[in-house]
């Protein structure tokens, strides 16, 4: 593959600054056409970027003789569909996170793509960023010694609810998205434990529906073994009744500890046992998926596997989450 052109089903908010706009910006790489069902909205967002061709038709992208690789930024309902179709016409594929709705409809992605030899990404984005790559950095490089523990602590206030709540945020919607926020953004933290302390061995979850604002938990707590025998501790509360926000990720080893947020560019702050101190000011690309679509890119271009973010990984998370939430047995 020369040039990767790129097709995208569901132009929406995660398309506008973060994704698509890395997609025709990297070298090699551009957007052929965009589809949304809303004609008007895929009109206007194909003229605001500069894409040559929309449509309203899944199938149009999928079966463009130009297209050679899909973005589906759709709904998790919608991944496993699409992504088999994808498959069926051969091309690469590029899945936002999660990977779908299921573990189960996971796997049955992932072999799809595996039977007929197709690349497979999914959108964890954060191993591609500096912040994490520093902290990976600093864990590989035994800066702070031997793992111990890690702990996550995610909160954030209840939403404004009002009658079309559930109507008009999906990401809350179980049938639609999973679990939740659990799901939309704890998917993204548990990815990144694995990415930078390594595979887990074990889950012990706890989810409930506090609120009760709609049918999907909103307080997730989680016990975590990983194969290296570091022990994990992660909290979400997406019902909080005060307008504080809390995001922390520690990482705790014999020599001293990180401490940085999973959700924006705070420094990362590492800790020596002796209490001296190493602020690192890192800040986001312009667009944060970025520095992973130019990992694929390349991988497509040249034909090599660098990238970490493939179908297989974004299954395990998948599975992980499902464990945690309960989800996997129910």
């Amino acid at each position: 593959m020369k040039q990767v052109n790129w097709g995208i089903i569901g132009v929406g908010n995660v398309c506008e600054v973060k994704s698509a706009p890395a997609m025709y910006k990297t070298p090699n790489s551009s957007v052929i056409s965009v589809m949304r069902r809303d004609a008007e909205k895929a009109k206007d967002y194909a003229k605001r970027h500069h894409i040559p061709e929309w449509t309203t038709n899944a199938d149009e992208i999928i079966n463009h003789p130009d297209i050679n690789a899909v973005y589906i930024a759709t709904p998790p309902k919608y991944h496993k569909a699409y992504a088999l179709q994808v498959a069926e016409a051969g091309k690469a594929c590029y899945i936002e996170k999660p990977m779908a709705i299921t573990h189960q409809e996971c796997v049955e992605i992932t072999k799809a793509f595996k039977d007929k030899n197709l690349p497979l990404y999914i959108a964890y984005y954060r191993t591609c960023l500096p912040n994490f790559l520093k902290a990976k950095e600093l864990i590989d490089n035994g800066t702070i010694g031997t793992l111990l523990n890690v702990q996550i602590n995610l909160t954030k206030p209840l939403d404004v609810v009002d009658e079309n709540y559930v109507k008009n945020n999906w990401r809350v919607d179980p049938k639609i998205a999973g679990d939740g926020y659990f799901y939309d953004l704890g998917s993204h933290q548990i990815n990144i434990l694995e990415f930078l302390i390594g595979d887990i061995e074990h889950v012990q979850g706890l989810a409930v529906n506090q609120s009760k604002i709609n049918k999907s938990n909103d307080v997730v707590a989680a016990n975590i073994l990983f194969k290296n025998n570091v022990v994990g501790s992660c909290f979400w509360a997406f019902n909080n009744g005060i307008s504080t926000r809390r995001d922390e990720l520690i990482i705790n080893g014999t020599k001293g500890n990180i401490k940085m947020t999973c959700f924006n560019d705070n420094p990362v702050v590492l800790t020596m046992a002796d209490g001296s101190q190493q602020v690192f000011e890192i800040n986001y690309p312009e667009h944060v998926q970025g520095p992973l679509i130019v990992s694929i890119v390349n991988d497509l271009i040249n034909n090599t596997k660098k990238t970490y973010s493939t179908g297989k990984i974004g299954a395990k998370t998948n599975y992980w989450i499902e464990e945690i939430s309960g989800l996997l047995s129910s």
